[in-house]
């Protein structure tokens, strides 16, 4: 065993491989209940307060509009939007303009916000609820600046605006429990707002049953995890769980994010990938590849997350640089440095990590973190080897073969969707089809599997398969499932695009239920009017047109149903609008490809 004192932070690692161990706490049993975090406190009160003074105790908050800048308004050239802030009561409110060629309001959309993203250090987004989903506002805060501006992704020409719906994965990394109604990853209620204790300790369940049961209990507890009595791979796992997002990610079969328990390797819920080896450029969540690329991490057992950084403390700014400093000469001294010590004080302040760990900035606008790969840093960009296919960040050799196979199947499927004009990409699909109709075949394909192998069938032409193996997802999976909703909307779309309406509205009418997208709504209600039901088709194009304003053919469909029925007012209005919009989305297309 491996134990240090490091600037206060007792680091104990245990000589066994996190497979090795012998009896993994107890609350990792899947069975145990968390308890929330005001149970945690009832007996951890000054570890409470000591988290509250730290940024994962902000990572998302309930709005507060007396702490935020609420009047506030500018001009998104690329997509010629305006956007605006604004108090309304105790609201705090987002509201987009889509303006004509001609500067005409065409539509208006607004939503109070509800919560806020990220601890605002370098920035914050914003969370609205529309009664039943969650949804990312296109704008954000950002600190170094100052100013509000286009939420990362959407500084773009043609972006989704509100129209970005947040599900149960996107909240994973800032909130500390959900619930999930019926298993639905699109429709759930936020049970804990705040990272928490068992997101880090695990469910609290046996641990209170414990000391409720016995006060002074002193011996040995294996009823909650304490991540510096893990092993260095166990200990990473909690970090891992949310700072660790490579370029593609597959959870293993019937395993969800939320279903990780600390004290477990990730790799037994998750497989994460990369796909450029040497590439040295920097990411938000890049840090766990780098810092396993360090040699200062290479050479010792004792490096790891929480070395630096402790989650129950907070590092006032004056002390960063000799707090650090301290970490970095346990191992090192201070003639490790090549450089004299006058001219570490010029240049750096003696700060070490300022140019073994200098900040670089990420694709996300107006912001910089500090690269984990600690070494040394030339300041000129990094040569990037040619891409070699996916790889797995952790190890992953104790999985069975087809485990490991399933998931990279998976994640070939994911990058190539998310990425489809990248030419390493190109045969992906095929890959991901021929390796999922292997796990198939052996019998140990799951809903997820099956659905994409659906996906890919229908891809390649083969819509017969593809009817059958969704069909067998949506009879087997009887939940309101991720791979349920998009076998549903498989079926939905191989349905209309055969002109049976009918079966195609009946599935496109589940699926809306389950996610609020206004391309189901345009193919409900195009269905609904073809099966002669024009009442449900107004109801359904309205709504695409309430979550899309600028849905073109939404507002030709309507203009046509209301002219048939003898309602010109109307049909004029949503022809008008169809002509607008289209001008203005021809505008942006020739803008973009000046």
């Amino acid at each position: 065993m491996i134990a240090r004192i490091i600037s206060g932070v007792f680091i104990v690692f245990i000589g066994l491989s996190a497979r090795g161990l012998a009896e993994p706490p107890a609350n990792t049993d899947p069975t145990v209940k968390y308890v929330g975090t005001k149970t945690c406190v009832q007996c951890h009160e000054a570890q409470h307060l000591s988290y509250l003074d730290t940024k994962h105790s902000e990572s998302m908050e309930r709005v507060d509009p007396d702490k935020e800048v609420s009047s506030a308004s500018f001009h998104h050239e690329s997509s010629g939007n305006d956007y605006q802030v604004l108090r309304r009561g105790d609201d705090l409110i987002h509201r987009e303009i889509l303006r004509g060629p001609d500067g005409a309001e065409l539509a208006r959309t607004e939503h109070p916000i509800v919560f806020t993203l990220g601890s605002g250090t370098h920035g914050k987004s914003y969370v609205y609820h529309d009664g039943s989903h969650f949804g990312q506002s296109p704008l954000s805060w950002y600190q170094d600046t100052g100013k509000w501006s286009m939420s990362p992704g959407y500084d773009v020409p043609f972006h989704p605006g509100f129209g970005r719906k947040l599900s149960s994965e996107c909240f994973f990394c800032h909130v500390g429990d959900i619930d999930r109604k019926n298993g639905n990853p699109n429709e759930f209620s936020i049970l804990e707002e705040k990272i928490g204790c068992e997101r880090c300790h695990g469910p609290g369940e046996k641990h209170v049953a414990r000391y409720r049961e016995n006060p002074k209990f002193a011996g040995a507890d294996d009823t909650i995890v304490n991540p510096s009595k893990l092993s260095r791979e166990l200990s990473e796992a909690i970090c891992q769980q949310c700072h660790l997002q490579a370029a593609g990610k597959a959870m293993l079969a019937n395993k969800d994010e939320w279903d990780y328990r600390p004290g477990l390797p990730l790799t037994d819920f998750r497989i994460d990938y990369q796909y450029r080896l040497g590439d040295d450029t920097m990411r938000v969540v890049g840090h766990v590849e780098q810092l396993h690329m360090s040699k200062c991490y290479q050479q010792t057992e004792s490096l790891t997350c929480i070395t630096c950084h402790n989650p129950h403390q907070t590092v006032p700014a004056e002390s960063t640089i000799e707090h650090y400093r301290k970490i970095c000469l346990s191992c090192h001294n201070d003639q490790s440095c090549g450089e004299p010590h006058a001219k570490r004080v010029e240049i750096a302040q003696n700060d070490c990590s300022q140019c073994h760990m200098p900040a670089q900035g990420t694709e996300v606008p107006h912001t910089a973190f500090h690269h984990h790969r600690i070494g040394i840093h030339s300041g000129q960009a990094t040569s990037v080897e040619p891409a070699v296919g996916l790889s797995p960040v952790l190890d992953v050799a104790e999985l069975p073969g087809m485990v490991r196979k399933r998931c990279e199947a998976l994640a070939k499927f994911q990058v190539a969707q998310e990425d489809p004009g990248n030419p390493n990409f190109r045969d992906y699909g095929i890959e991901a089809a021929k390796a999922l109709i292997e796990v198939k075949n052996a019998g140990q394909a799951d809903a997820d599997a099956t659905t994409i192998l659906a996906m890919l069938a229908r891809s390649q032409g083969q819509s017969a398969i593809a009817q059958d193996l969704a069909s067998e997802v949506v009879a087997r999976e009887r939940v309101p499932s991720r791979p349920r909703l998009e076998s549903l909307r498989l079926l939905a779309n191989l349905a209309y695009q055969r002109r049976d309406f009918a079966e195609a509205a009946k599935y496109y009418r589940e699926v809306t239920e389950l996610q609020s997208e206004p391309f189901d709504y345009f193919q409900l209600g195009v269905s609904e009017q073809n099966s002669g039901n024009t009442e449900q088709a107004i109801e359904a194009l309205s709504k695409t047109i309430e979550l899309a304003p600028q849905h073109v053919n939404a507002h030709r469909f309507l203009a046509a149903i209301y002219q048939s029925r003898g309602r010109g007012d109307l049909a004029a209005r949503h022809s008008k609008l169809a002509g607008q919009h289209a001008m203005r989305l021809q505008r942006l297309q020739e803008k973009t490809q000046e």
